[in-house]
């Protein structure tokens, strides 16, 4: 992501809007994330700030971990989209879902939850049982 910044000023805030990298390739994804699981969320129980805007939390029911530590239920913040008309959910909730989902993970800072990796590819359907759409032992060049 870049061009974000959050400066209030006196009772308004004011923010650039977030451009955020197409991570729509799995392993890049894969790569990008710290925490990579398959959850299952529970509807939206709070909002937390982000890019100055409301992003929906939800409890989810860690499934499988894949790369990074997460506890067994995890508070999950759904990044929102920036600089939208109206909700910052022009499409719903990502993690408003029913069934398993393979979530990629951004780590919380200081009071914050864990985060989708962007509001486009943080969340896909989780594999039935087919295989997944990484190679978890691959080694990034990065």
């Amino acid at each position: 992501m870049s061009g974000c910044s959050v400066e209030p000023e006196g009772e308004e805030e004011t923010y650039m809007c977030v451009s955020w990298s197409d991570l729509s390739d799995p392993q890049a994804a894969f790569d990008e994330a710290d925490a990579v699981i398959i959850g299952r969320s529970s509807p939206a129980s709070g909002v937390t700030r982000m890019f100055g805007v409301d992003a929906a939390v939800h409890e989810v029911e860690v499934l499988q971990v894949f790369k990074g530590e997460v506890a067994a239920v995890a508070l999950i913040a759904s990044t929102p989209e920036t600089c939208t008309t109206g909700a910052p959910y022009p499409s719903g909730d990502p993690l408003d879902a029913q069934g398993d989902l393979l979530l990629f993970l951004t780590e919380p800072s200081d009071d914050t939850p864990w985060s989708t990796l962007t509001p486009f590819d943080g969340v896909r359907s989780a594999p039935d049982d087919g295989p997944l759409p990484f190679d978890a032992t691959a080694v990034s060049d990065e």
